[in-house]
C-alpha cells in the first residue's frame, strides 16, 4: 500500500487484526526485511510493516534528514494511520529510532522491543582521504565500499550518505535513561555491528527493561531467525 505525507510516498504494508504492531527495519532494509516476523505476529496482532524514506519503494529523505526527522516521520505515521499506542519493535537503525521515540514521544509506544539497536556508533577518524572522498562520484564509492568495506552500512546505500554521516554521529546514550516504557533487549552475543555491550549499557540504564542475549548469533537476528525473536516476544508481551 502507498500513502502521501509530507509529500513524500511511503510504501507500507498491514496483516492480521488486533492491537497495533509497528516493525521497523534497519539501515540497508526494506519492509520484507522482517516480513517473517511480521506473518508471525499478525495471527494476533494488527502489524505494519514500511519502507523508510530512502529505502525500498519510499521516496528519499530530505538530505538534511537525521535520527530526529526519521523519528518525526515515525510519528507522522502513527498520527496518518491512527495508531497510538503501537508495540514498537526495532532492528539496528530502527531500533535507534526506537529508542528516540519511547525518549521523547512516550505516550506513542506502549511497550518497545530492540534488536541490535544503533543508538551510538564509533565516530569516523577524520583523514585527509576521508574528506576527499565525500566528492568522489557515486559509482566510485560503490566500487571502494564493495572491496575494502563489504560490510559497511554506508555501501548499502551512498547516495545517503550525507543522512548516513548525520546519523553516526549522534550518540542517543544521555537519553536512553529517560524511557520509562516496558523494554525488552534482544541481541546477538556475536554481533559486530552492534557490540553486545551496547545492550548490556542500554538495559542498565533503561529501569523498566529486560534482556535476552543469544549466544553464537550475529547482528541479523531477527531476520535469520524470527522465530527465536516472536518466543521472547510473546513472553515478554
Amino acid at each position: 500500500m502507498k500513502l502521501k505525507l509530507n509529500r513524500k510516498t511511503i510504501n507500507y504494508e498491514i496483516k492480521g487484526k488486533g492491537d497495533p504492531f509497528l516493525l521497523v527495519h534497519g539501515w540497508g532494509g526494506n519492509s520484507s526485511s522482517l516480513e517473517n516476523l511480521s506473518k508471525l505476529l499478525s495471527s494476533q496482532y494488527k502489524t505494519i510493516t514500511l519502507d523508510l524514506p530512502g529505502f525500498g519503494l519510499s521516496s528519499k529523505p530530505d538530505p538534511d534528514w537525521g535520527v530526529e526527522e526519521y523519528a518525526k516521520f515515525l510519528i507522522n505515521i502513527i498520527d496518518k494511520l491512527k495508531l497510538k499506542p503501537v508495540v514498537y519493535f526495532g532492528h539496528s537503525f530502527g531500533g535507534a529510532l526506537g529508542f528516540y521515540v519511547a525518549a521523547n514521544y512516550p505516550t506513542y509506544i506502549k511497550k518497545l522491543i530492540i534488536s541490535g539497536g544503533s543508538y551510538k556508533r564509533e565516530k569516523p577518524t577524520s583523514t585527509v582521504l576521508s574528506r576527499l572522498f565525500k566528492w568522489f562520484p557515486t559509482f566510485i564509492k560503490i566500487i571502494i565500499y564493495k572491496v575494502i568495506y563489504p560490510q559497511s552500512d554506508r555501501y548499502k546505500l551512498p547516495t545517503l550518505e550525507a543522512n548516513f554521516r548525520k546519523i553516526m554521529t549522534l550518540d542517543l546514550t544521555p537519553i536512553i535513561h529517560q524511557i520509562k516504557t516496558p523494554t525488552l533487549i534482544l541481541w546477538g552475543e556475536d554481533d559486530i555491528q552492534t557490540s553486545v555491550e551496547l545492550a548490556k549499557e542500554a538495559h542498565q540504564k533503561i529501569k523498566n527493561s529486560q534482556i535476552k542475549i543469544f549466544p553464537e548469533i550475529g547482528h541479523n537476528l531477527p531476520l535469520k531467525y524470527p522465530q527465536l525473536v516472536y518466543g521472547e516476544m510473546e513472553k515478554f508481551l
